[in-house]
């Protein structure tokens, strides 16, 4: 026979639970119909605010045999929100903002790379810029390195992830996944929770990119990889098989597992499984610390001392060529051999 104290504590453990997981399905289900509701702002405000109302009843006839019918109402409603969450699709076929308008496409035909819809646009200020998709073609024979951007624009502990691809001849190809945000639309990381933005692969001359980025007065740093052209080739090719995907089987942004982040590692996964996962995929803030503890920059010199060397937003000018521009971010900075 079970002990009489250890029914009540299941109980109050059964108790607290129910409590967490209505009060957590109220939060989630308030969000998803604000985000998602095709409708005026006041009429999804109502609709958020009343099925947070059903919620909290529910919540209170947990403690009561009066509002029990209130929690069969609300689990009825979560299942109708959860059933009509999980049928809104990814789209590529909307009214994109212009520097999110095309997502990158390529064919390989032996060493030569072709791309469709590479960025390069000229900016006079953030929200003003000549606008200019072009195909361009690269040698593969001559890529030889491929480095990492890391851009902070919202504080310490995150920031948004770049990786750029030297090639011999000084070019460089700069890749970015992105929300694909609608015109007018503004970026949200909690909506990025709610379907709220379709995922999007950039290819971009690096000029394009970080003058934006600075124009922005965010913090850019560059790190120059410890990797083999073997491994470098794969993880483009990677990008480009990624990006072609995306554009016929259109997927959604998300801010915890599939942001410029996750995508890259689960990239990195997909072609060396062993590659290790950490906690700081999630705070890529902190991904200078994971880089060096597993060998992947150069490693030399204190990390303290690599973080500040990275630091390349006063060397990004317009006005200078492809060529020049990233010949002069990257002079001084170590490059690991």
């Amino acid at each position: 026979m079970t002990a009489p104290w250890l029914r009540r504590a299941a109980r109050r453990a059964l108790f607290v639970f129910l409590c967490v997981l209505c009060l957590g399905s109220a939060i989630w289900g308030a969000f998803a119909l604000w985000f998602q509701l095709p409708s005026p702002d006041g009429l999804r405000m109502a609709a958020s605010g009343l099925f947070a109302f059903l919620g909290a009843l529910a919540l209170a006839g947990l403690g009561s045999r009066r509002f029990r019918l209130f929690g069969l109402a609300y689990a009825i409603a979560f299942a109708g929100i959860v059933i009509w969450f999980a049928r809104i699709s990814p789209s590529n076929d909307r009214d994109f903002a212009p520097e999110v308008a095309h997502g990158v496409t390529g064919v390989t035909r032996g060493d030569d790379l072709i791309l469709k819809n590479v960025r390069n646009f000229s900016w006079t200020s953030p929200t003003a810029f000549n606008e200019v998709w072009e195909e361009r073609r690269y040698d593969l024979s001559k890529l030889e390195s491929a480095d990492f951007y890391l851009v902070y624009f919202m504080g310490p502990l995150i920031a948004h992830s770049m990786v750029s691809f030297s090639f011999s001849d000084g070019r460089h190809l700069m890749f970015s996944i992105e929300i694909r945000r609608e015109r007018h639309e503004e970026f949200s990381a909690i909506a990025g929770f709610f379907k709220r933005h379709e995922l999007v692969f950039l290819a971009a001359d690096e000029r394009d990119y970080l003058f934006l980025r600075k124009a922005n007065r965010e913090d850019v740093r560059l790190y120059r990889l410890r990797i083999s052209k073997d491994a470098a080739r794969a993880l483009l090719l990677q990008y480009v098989r990624e990006a072609n995907e995306l554009a016929v089987h259109p997927q959604f942004y998300n801010t915890l597992t599939a942001n410029c982040t996750t995508t890259i590692f689960l990239m990195l996964r997909a072609l060396s499984p062993s590659f290790p996962l950490d906690w700081r995929v999630l705070l890529n803030g902190f991904l200078p610390s994971f880089a060096y503890e597993h060998n992947l920059v150069d490693t030399s010199i204190p990390l303290s001392e690599l973080i500040a060397r990275a630091a390349v937003t006063d060397r990004i000018k317009m006005g200078l060529s492809e060529m020049a521009f990233g010949a002069r971010l990257r002079e001084g900075l170590p490059r690991p051999e």
